[in-house]
């Protein structure tokens, strides 16, 4: 299940989506595009533009019936209303992912297959459209590099584009790979963190992830350690906020991956040990966790001034009407129920919605956030 997150600005509405193609990766190879290099600035570029796209819902979302997110004609919301005269565009926050897969000689077989496989489904899926991918392997080999250089990472197999325009690329590359070599995880990461810091610093309005995808431990190569490996991915979050996921397939140790994951964000690994067949929906569950429930403020109208304490924020789904989510004073206010609030009350960039109501938008086929200027919010 897939849904459409659209950010409307009343009267005007930014209405994004890109479907992405359908089956395998084999049947859009036709139809591949010109390369679309990475946006040089930091605006809603690989984002298209109007940064919309769809999430998978594999979680469960919070309650939508009466009472959870306030009742229509509060706040200003009636159609007749004389709030939100003021109005201007907006992107939703994008969602930038590098995947590093271990393409190592342990990989041959039913593991490659199965995470190939699930890698295609996820590029095709239209709850992917719209978000931007890159992705690379480890060892690259064959290439005239050193594996163990992380400098031999630093130029992806497939630079980040926005889905499904990246699509056929990434399909042409996985078909194209074979597993073979060692295990040089530390130099790989190294490499790919790098590239993905230096991608959101020129692009900071976006969010920027990597997804490890390994069977087994860090081996061969100098410093090639557990430690080692997850110093790295510390030190990219640390840097500029670059979360690094990681996938647990058959022959890794699944504690070892645990520090890796932990150390660059993500709390643990996902483990597909027992199933390989299970990759495709931990892609998803990736997906959805990553996902930014964060709207980025424009600035106003030209002659038109922001008044922050008179913004009101509405949500509605194909089957209800909308329904106002009240304004929280921080993230600490949150709690249990629905929400948003200001990422800097003093000095606001963005809108965040507090953890209930990102699950709820996430859990939706069709959701709509309305954010208006003008109206007083309702408090929760």
């Amino acid at each position: 299940m897939s849904f459409r997150r659209h950010l409307v600005f009343a009267p005007f509405l930014v209405a994004a989506g890109l479907a992405a193609p359908s089956g395998g990766c084999a049947a859009t190879d036709e139809r591949r595009p010109a390369r679309v290099d990475p946006p040089e600035d930091g605006g809603g570029g690989g984002g298209g533009g109007g940064g919309t796209f769809g999430a998978s819902a594999t979680g469960g979302g919070a309650s939508l019936g009466a009472g959870g997110f306030g009742a229509t004609g509060e706040g200003g919301f009636d159609e007749g209303s004389s709030c939100a005269q003021t109005s201007a565009a907006a992107a939703l926050m994008p969602l930038d992912m590098l995947i590093l897969l271990d393409r190592s000689g342990s990989m041959l077989g039913e593991k490659w297959r199965g995470v190939t496989s699930a890698l295609s489904t996820f590029v095709n899926d239209a709850a992917s459209a719209g978000m931007n991918v890159g992705l690379t392997y480890f060892p690259r080999g064959n290439n005239g590099t050193n594996d163990c250089e992380h400098a031999a990472y630093d130029e992806l197999a497939v630079a980040i584009g926005e889905l499904p325009l990246r699509t056929p690329e990434i399909c042409a590359s996985i078909q194209g790979t074979a597993p073979g070599g060692g295990t040089p995880m530390r130099p790989a990461l190294q490499g790919v963190l790098s590239n993905a810091t230096a991608y959101k610093d020129a692009n900071p309005s976006h969010k920027v992830i990597v997804v490890l995808a390994t069977d087994g431990d860090p081996s061969g190569c100098a410093d090639n350690t557990v430690a080692s490996t997850a110093r790295i991915a510390q030190r990219a979050l640390n840097y500029n906020g670059v979360q690094t996921y990681v996938i647990a397939v058959e022959g890794s140790t699944v504690a070892n991956l645990d520090q890796i994951a932990a150390a660059g964000g993500t709390a643990r690994a996902f483990d597909v040990t027992a199933d390989v067949a299970a990759f495709s929906a931990k892609m998803a569950e990736i997906r959805a966790s990553a996902l930014p429930c964060e709207l980025l403020i424009p600035a106003p109208p030209a002659g038109a001034t922001l008044d922050t304490s008179r913004v009101a924020v509405k949500f509605a789904t194909a089957s209800a009407s909308a329904l106002e989510i009240p304004k929280a004073d921080g993230e600490d206010d949150c709690g249990a129920g629905p929400g948003w609030y200001y990422d800097d009350e003093l000095l606001p960039k963005k809108i965040v919605l507090c953890p209930a109501s990102c699950r709820a938008v996430q859990g939706e086929v069709q959701a709509k956030l309305d954010v208006l200027f003008g109206c007083e919010p309702t408090l929760n």
